[in-house]
């Protein structure tokens, strides 16, 4: 035992025992890029200090650990808050070891965290799936898993998607309430359509518990949408698919989303599930905090060719790089996309790097309450990644400490 002095005096050494220097570092974070910047990080994995290389003082700015970027990127480690699976790895096996599989792929590139995204399905079954990520948590050795995605199930079987119609069910304040214990206090975010007859109960609900609602997979018109963004709901799941889309004499939720300030729009930035001409007007349309990049990836990403399995259903790679049904091409499942490459293609489009890389750090941080991840800045936690001239991450760092 130690008395609060000691304690006190412990986390005062710990603070001043500098675990890493990041050096020689293009440092972009919050939609600003510094050049020939350096990195702090103390021994409590929380960023003491950045500044500039002329600025460097050896007997102030020295760490147990030195890593020379060597003029690369330097960004906050990237957070992807819609992924189903990656490398084999996903929700849909219902395993805390599945749930770590994804964390141990996901930090090789860049990302230093994430939302588990469960599908829609049986509330027992994604209740289950639920817990599975629950218990996976603090066991990871690789991207940090930041709580639960629901996307379901009080989805409109018109916009079903992907998603299995038979498991979608109208908004339920029991079923809500069971799928949030199941969550242990863990559930982040949960995607529904605004137009179900008995969402302003849940909607109470979830504003009360401070759960971020997403409307998607959903049919409603553009005043049931504009309803639903006065309940509550501020953010579009992956944006232009799933919903009503944009018509001059309806604007359906893509409209709403597009016009009204006070929505979020996630995107996947991957050139097949919306035009890349449309992410960038998107992303100029909005307000710059109000656009997130994501991935909406399946397990099967990173594999390769080949027909797998993912929720249950046969895919395949399409010949543009997206998974459809195997059995109907037209029809499609996911993404194969990884956030580094939602960032490139982003830049590539013409979105200017510090936005594009604020898309998946800072603005999901904010959006979803992550308080001490997302930028690079003193007290954030050291969740820093390094990508090179093409965005592969060549180091990737978690509360200071080396995982890629």
């Amino acid at each position: 035992m130690y008395t609060m002095k000691e304690g006190s005096e412990l986390e005062r050494k710990a603070t001043m025992e500098n675990l890493l220097l990041i050096t020689n570092a293009k440092v972009v974070s919050d939609e600003a890029v510094r050049d020939n910047c350096a990195v702090l990080v103390d021994g409590r994995g929380r960023i003491s200090d950045v500044f500039d290389m002329q600025d460097m003082d050896s007997a102030k700015h020295h760490a147990e650990k030195h890593y020379d970027a060597q003029g690369r990127i330097v960004s906050p480690g990237l957070v992807d808050t819609h992924i189903h699976g990656i490398g084999g790895f996903g929700t849909d096996a219902a395993e805390p070891a599945s749930i770590l599989g994804m964390s141990k792929k996901l930090i090789g590139f860049g990302e230093t965290g994430f939302l588990p995204t469960l599908y829609a399905g049986r509330p027992s079954k994604m209740a289950e799936e639920a817990e599975c990520i629950v218990e996976a948590m603090g066991h990871e050795d690789g991207a940090v898993i930041l709580g639960v995605n629901m996307e379901g199930p009080f989805l409109s079987p018109k916009k079903a998607g992907a998603q299995d119609p038979e498991s979608l069910t109208l908004p339920n304040a029991k079923v809500f309430e069971e799928l949030c214990a199941a969550s242990k206090g863990h559930l982040v975010c949960m995607t529904i359509a605004p137009e179900l007859e008995g969402i302003e109960e849940v909607a109470s609900m979830a504003a009360k518990k401070g759960i971020v609602l997403l409307a998607g997979h959903t049919n409603a018109t553009y005043d049931e949408a504009l309803c639903g963004i006065e309940l509550g709901i501020h953010h579009a799941t992956h944006m232009f698919n799933a919903m009503s889309p944009l018509n001059h004499k309806q604007p359906g939720v893509a409209g709403a989303a597009l016009m009204d300030d006070r929505m979020n729009c996630e995107i996947i930035a991957d050139g097949v599930h919306v035009h890349k001409d449309l992410v960038r007007f998107t992303m100029d349309k909005k307000p710059n905090g109000n656009v997130v990049l994501i991935t909406d990836s399946l397990t099967p990403t990173a594999l390769g060719k080949g027909i797998f399995t993912a929720n249950g259903t046969k895919v395949v790679l399409g010949d543009r790089g997206a998974f459809v049904d195997a059995s109907n091409p037209e029809l499609l499942c996911g993404s194969a996309l990884t956030l580094n490459k939602g960032v490139k293609n982003a830049v590539s489009w013409g979105v200017p790097v510090e936005k594009a890389i604020a898309m998946a750090t800072c603005n999901p941080a904010r959006i979803y309450g992550f308080k001490d991840i997302g930028s690079i800045k003193k007290g954030h936690l050291g969740n820093i990644a390094v990508f090179d001239d093409d965005f592969n991450a060549v180091a990737v760092f978690v509360n200071g400490e080396r995982r890629a």
